[in-house]
């Protein structure tokens, strides 16, 4: 009697392991999702500097880096870096979002009213060459905002 159930267990694990090995030609592939170039609007959306100062500041992203946001001059230039990177100058998208002129940065900012803040982060990052000598493209990675 055990050496029927020993072979009928046997039996349905070799027909469930079969079943989970695919050939090749019946692999579903699903396409990268990553999003390769940041955008810039189609057309800007007016912001002076009383507009932009709720934004002014540093915002803690979620991988630990620290957004910071400024304007500048007679004019209210409006400025953002991430860390002791580069500063890009930044245009206003929306009454909430903004994207570099140079394509390297857009975020949104979600100012809430309890104080607390949302949003995101998108930066472009550069291709890079791994010791395998593989090439990893350059993507958009996308941050989410932590907190103020």
């Amino acid at each position: 009697m055990k050496t029927w159930i020993l072979a009928g267990t046997l039996g349905a694990c070799a027909l469930l392991a079969n079943a989970q090995s695919l050939p090749d030609s019946q692999t579903v592939v699903i396409p990268g999702g990553r999003l390769q170039t940041i955008e810039l609007p189609a057309q800007r959306h007016f912001m002076n500097a009383q507009d932009f100062a709720p934004f002014r500041g540093g915002y803690e992203l979620a991988n630990g880096q620290v957004l910071h946001l400024r304007n500048a001059g007679s004019i209210g230039a409006m400025y953002a870096r991430i860390d002791d990177q580069d500063e890009h100058r930044i245009i206003a998208a929306t009454s909430n979002s903004f994207v570099a002129l140079d394509r390297q940065l857009a975020m949104r900012i979600d100012l809430r009213d309890d104080g607390s803040v949302g949003g995101e982060v998108l930066m472009m990052v550069p291709a890079e060459s791994l010791a395998s000598g593989e090439v990893v493209p350059a993507h958009v990675q996308n941050m989410s905002l932590a907190s103020r």
